[in-house]
């Protein structure tokens, strides 16, 4: 996660890194095209579209638990009102950029470990994934920046008195965020996972059903957010910036079919292949703080499922969206921030909360 003043110390240490590597210095004092980049798209809230992953974990998160829940019902044969499904993220996300000689890119390695807390309901999962990602960000002009890379993964759940599922996946990643107004600009993603999930379930005594099969997926995301201080709308307070943001996101799985250990031949609990996206409105009011400084921030929204192949026993499609964050800037531009964000089931028949520390280093 990354806030404006964040960008543009971030930038100033890319500068000086960018310049000492290339062995010269910027003409006329003026930093390269990657620093005031970096300014500009932090300044726009854009920079914080391309680090968080809220909305990517919270789509991972359903869509494997709605396919755990799926299997359990039909299982057990409870009625659909036996089941909710909720649960509490820890997330712990490092940062470490590296800027490029010629002050135009910058190398970023990411490391994210998700340990999941699932809530005491008829299907818990508990767990984690660990999470690595390299990518090459370039900066054609000042207002652009796109991205491209690779990253690996590895997911590790329990499923509470029942089994266990693992999914080790690889894949790549692209990413473009552009500024193209004064106050608008947009942020997008794509990724593409290939994964094996590497399912066992206890099926009697001493008696274990093992089904492992391919599971990739193809996610997709965009964001059109904006940026307004108090001389743009008076009711926002001095020094504040406010962040409206229209968002869409798409994720596509396909899954092989493949026989368990017992013989029998299937692919999803819905099919070979699974659909979920969502749309979403959010308000972010961010403080403007010098480096050294605190920086709350604070989210309020609504999120809508327009698509959910997996939402046969618990369908609760419409989210509200709630989150508080608090953020510093220390020498170089390092960078510490700690936020919390709820997705609340309108129904109040699931919901997913994260609390998420991330740390961001400069070289």
């Amino acid at each position: 996660m990354k806030a404006s003043i964040f960008a543009a110390a971030a930038a100033i240490a890319l500068a000086g890194n960018a310049a000492l590597a290339d062995g010269t210095a910027p003409q006329h004092g003026q930093p390269p095209v990657s620093a005031m980049a970096l300014m500009n798209l932090g300044r726009d809230g854009l920079l914080r579209s391309y680090f968080e992953s809220d909305q990517f974990g919270s789509v991972q998160w359903r869509v494997g638990q709605g396919r755990i829940t799926i299997g359990n019902a039909a299982a057990s044969g409870q009625p659909k009102s036996h089941y909710k499904d909720g649960t509490t993220d820890t997330v712990v996300p490092l940062n470490f950029m590296f800027g490029l000689p010629g002050g135009n890119s910058v190398i970023r390695l990411g490391v994210r470990g998700t340990f999941s807390n699932g809530a005491n309901y008829p299907v818990e999962l508990d767990g984690g994934t660990g999470r690595v990602d390299l990518q090459y960000l370039r900066f054609p002009d000042a207002s652009t920046m796109w991205a491209i890379g690779g990253f690996y993964e590895h997911t590790d759940l329990d499923i509470d008195d029942a089994g266990s599922i693992k999914r080790p996946a690889g894949g790549i990643r692209a990413d473009i965020l552009k500024e193209f107004s004064a106050h608008w600009g947009v942020a997008a993603r794509a990724e593409y996972s290939w994964g094996t999930d590497d399912l066992e379930i206890g099926v009697g005594p001493s008696l274990t059903m093992r089904h492992k099969q391919a599971d990739d997926h193809l996610y997709t995301q965009a964001e059109l957010i904006g940026q307004f201080r108090n001389s743009d709308i008076g009711i926002v307070p001095e020094s504040w910036v406010l962040h409206p943001v229209l968002g869409v996101q798409f994720q596509r799985s396909f899954i092989q079919s493949t026989a368990n250990n017992f013989g029998v031949v299937s692919s999803g609990v819905v099919g070979a292949t699974e659909n979920y996206g969502t749309v979403w409105a959010h308000l972010r009011l961010e403080k403007e703080a010098a480096p050294g400084g605190w920086s709350p921030n604070f989210l309020a929204g609504l999120e809508q499922e327009y698509a959910n192949d997996l939402d046969a026993i618990v369908d609760d499609p419409t989210y509200a969206v709630l989150g508080a964050g608090l953020s510093k800037t220390f020498a170089k531009g390092n960078r510490f921030e700690v936020a919390f964000t709820r997705h609340q089931g309108l129904q109040g028949k699931r919901w997913n909360q994260a609390l998420v520390g991330t740390l961001t280093l400069n070289f």
